[in-house]
C-alpha cells in the first residue's frame, strides 16, 4: 500500500482451501513442541514446558486452524472473544518470558502450521497459496498481539552484532545500559567487528539462553525505529536450501558461495539499513524511512544479488524474500517480524522471489 491510499483490508478467510492436513491438532502441537526443543540450546531443552504445552497447544492450534476459514472463529481469539485467554497464554505455554522469546515461539508455531498447509496442497493455484499465507499471517498477528500484551519485558540482554550500511563497525543496537549495582564490576565492552567483515556466524556476548540473540536484535532495532513515527521496513532473506547444501558440503564449496552471497546482500543495503544473521543463509534487514515501493525494490535487488553471487554444482542460488512495512503490516515489532517471516514461506510456495 502506498502513502495516501486506502488502508488495506484484513486478509479474507480462505474457506475453500484444503485444510484437512490441519485437522490433527494434537499432531500440530507435537510438531510445535519438537520444534521448540530442537531450536533451544541443549542446556535449555528440558526447560520447554511440555506438560503446559500439551494442555493448551492443541486447542490453540485448533482455534487458529478454524480462523483460517472463518472470521467468526478468529473473533473468538480476539480480546473480546471467549478464547482470548488461550491466545494470551500462547507465549507462556512455549516457555517464553519476554517479547522477543514470545515472537520467536509464535514464529515456530507459524512455521509448523504453514508446513502442514503446504503438505496438504497439490498443484495449488498461486492465488490460493498467497491468500492462505496472508490469512495465516493475520491469524498469527492476532494471537501475537494478545500474547505480547501479557508478557512483561525481562532485563535487557545484549543482542546480536548488527552491521549497518554504509561500512561501519558493527555495534550493539540496544537501549542505554542501566547502571550496575555498586558491588558488581562493570562488564567488559564487546569487541567491535572490522568494518569490512560480514560475520560468518551470529556474534554476541554471553546470554542467558532464553531466546535467540538475532530475535532480540531485530525486535529492538524495529522498536527503536518505530519511535520515530516514519515507516519501518523489515525484510527476511532466506537462501533456498542453504541448510541442505551445508549438510552435504564435502569440499567447502557451498560454504564459500554462501559467504559470497551474504557479502553481496550486504552490498545492496541502503545507508542506515542494518543486517542481522539468524543463521547461515538467513538474514534480516531492517530500515526506516521507506515506502512499500522502496522496500520491494530493495527486496528485488537482494534476490538478484543472491542469484548473481555464485552457483553450487552449476545451479545459481535463489533467495526467497519476505517484506513487511509499518503501519500496513503491523504497528509493533512482533507483527512486522511475523509478517516478513510469513512472506518467505509465501514467496517460496508461490515460486516468486518476494512476497
Amino acid at each position: 500500500m502506498f502513502a495516501g491510499s486506502t488502508p488495506a483490508r484484513a486478509p479474507r478467510p480462505v474457506a475453500d482451501a484444503p485444510l484437512e492436513a490441519l485437522a490433527d491438532s494434537d499432531g500440530l502441537a507435537k510438531g510445535w513442541l519438537l520444534t521448540l526443543i530442537a531450536d533451544a540450546p541443549l542446556q535449555q531443552a528440558a526447560a520447554v514446558p511440555a506438560a503446559e504445552l500439551a494442555r493448551d497447544a492443541p486447542p490453540l492450534c485448533a482455534a487458529m486452524t478454524a480462523s483460517l476459514a472463518s472470521n467468526e472463529a478468529l473473533d473468538r481469539l480476539r480480546p473480546t472473544g471467549d478464547l482470548a485467554p488461550l491466545a494470551a497464554r500462547a507465549g507462556r505455554v512455549a516457555g517464553a518470558v519476554d517479547p522477543a522469546g514470545t515472537a520467536g515461539a509464535l514464529a515456530s508455531l507459524r512455521g509448523v502450521l504453514w508446513n502442514a498447509i503446504a503438505d496438504g496442497l497439490r498443484a495449488p493455484d498461486p492465488e490460493l497459496v498467497s491468500a492462505l499465507a496472508a490469512r495465516l499471517g493475520h491469524v498469527c498477528d492476532v494471537v501475537a498481539a494478545s500474547a505480547l500484551a501479557t508478557v512483561s519485558a525481562a532485563a535487557p540482554v545484549a543482542p546480536a552484532v548488527v552491521e549497518e550500511s554504509p561500512r561501519l563497525a558493527a555495534v550493539p543496537d540496544d537501549a542505554p545500559a542501566q547502571p550496575a549495582p555498586a558491588a558488581a564490576p562493570a562488564p567488559a565492552p564487546a569487541p567491535s567487528v572490522p568494518a569490512d567483515v560480514f560475520p560468518t556466524v551470529t556474534a554476541s556476548p554471553p546470554m542467558d539462553d532464553r531466546h535467540e540473540p538475532w530475535a532480540t536484535a531485530v525486535v529492538r532495532r524495529v522498536e527503536r525505529l518505530l519511535v520515530s513515527g516514519s515507516p519501518v521496513a523489515v525484510l527476511a532473506v532466506d537462501i533456498d536450501g542453504a541448510e541442505l547444501l551445508l549438510a552435504s558440503d564435502l569440499h567447502g564449496e557451498a560454504r564459500s558461495v554462501l559467504d559470497r552471497v551474504e557479502r553481496a546482500l550486504r552490498d545492496e543495503l541502503r545507508p542506515g539499513d542494518a543486517a542481522v544473521r539468524e543463521r547461515d543463509g538467513r538474514l534480516w534487514i531492517v530500515g526506516g524511512g521507506t515506502t512499500l515501493e522502496g522496500a520491494r525494490a530493495l527486496g528485488r535487488r537482494l534476490a538478484n544479488a543472491a542469484s548473481n553471487a555464485g552457483t553450487v554444482a552449476g545451479t545459481p542460488l535463489q533467495a526467497s524474500v519476505g517484506i513487511a512495512i509499518s503501519p500496513d503490516d503491523g504497528t509493533d515489532a512482533a507483527s512486522l517480524v511475523a509478517h516478513a517471516d510469513e512472506g518467505v514461506f509465501a514467496a517460496r510456495a508461490a515460486g516468486v522471489d518476494l512476497a
